[in-house]
């Protein structure tokens, strides 16, 4: 029998509100690294090898790695687009971090590189924020070909912020990244999908022990932080000149983290 485990991250970090745009980037790392801690909680003692879906810049990749060196990793990134020098960058910040020797880095289409890969070789595989980038049928081929590939008493991890806004902060960061009418970069169905659908798919494709963790960002950005964090994400310059007075005052917010989790009987 599948159960079905909620649990609330017991952070008690305080929220961080940024006006600096400088100070941006490094607060949304620090974004990675409470994730970060969560997925080394979930993951423990799994040793072998761990396969990362979209790891771009590697903003998840170092960290876990670091966290759990019993562990090596396959990350696998198309890296098109605007993301077309990642891989050298990432190459470059393994090396810094001394994880080379534990990290390969593959340039290749998601599903194309698990096709080719053999079945119940992977201690686990998992993601964050790549569930909002592709739609409802791949997500159901991606979590299949996960079950497929992860050996038995192996894990599913993926995270991805909630497309639940809990208040006008939250709500508005979400407009701004999926709305057309906003965003440069639409995506092809959500802001990112529904947790109890993301569960239902994970059971669908023969995961038991499943789990779901909220872990809440207690990060708002406000003012010309705000206006640097919306170019980032591809926003239009309307969304900032529509909203600026309550950009300015009240900020953005990320959205609560849903990191949810199953395990291969």
């Amino acid at each position: 029998m599948s159960q079905t485990g909620n649990r609330e991250s017991e952070s008690s970090r305080l929220t961080e509100v940024i006006d600096d745009p400088r100070e941006v980037e490094q607060a949304y790392a620090r974004q990675y690294e409470n994730l970060s801690r969560e997925f080394s909680r979930v993951i423990q003692s799994k040793r072998g090898i761990l396969a990362e879906i979209g790891c771009g810049k590697g903003q998840l990749t170092i960290p876990v790695a670091r966290l759990l060196p019993h562990c090596r990793f396959r990350v696998v990134d198309t890296f098109a687009g605007a993301y077309t020098g990642t891989p050298r960058l990432l190459n470059k910040a393994l090396l810094q971090a001394r994880l080379r020797n534990r990290v390969k880095v593959y340039k290749a289409d998601y599903l194309a590189w698990l096709w080719d890969q053999y079945s119940d070789s992977y201690a686990g595989v998992v993601s964050s924020e790549f569930l909002p980038e592709i739609d409802s049928y791949e997500l159901s081929v991606l979590l299949s070909e996960c079950y497929r590939v992860v050996r038995p008493g192996g894990i599913t991890v993926h995270s991805f912020l909630s497309p639940i806004a809990r208040n006008r902060r939250q709500k508005l960061m979400i407009e701004a990244d999926s709305n057309p009418k906003w965003t440069k970069t639409p995506p092809k169905e959500w802001f990112s999908p529904k947790p109890a659908l993301v569960l239902s798919e994970l059971r669908r494709a023969g995961f038991r022990d499943l789990h779901v963790e909220k872990m809440k960002s207690n990060l708002i950005i406000r003012s010309d932080a705000s206006r640097s964090f919306l170019h980032s994400w591809d926003v239009r310059t309307t969304f900032w000149k529509t909203h600026q007075v309550e950009l300015a005052s009240e900020g953005l917010e990320v959205p609560d983290w849903s990191i949810i989790s199953g395990l291969k009987p």
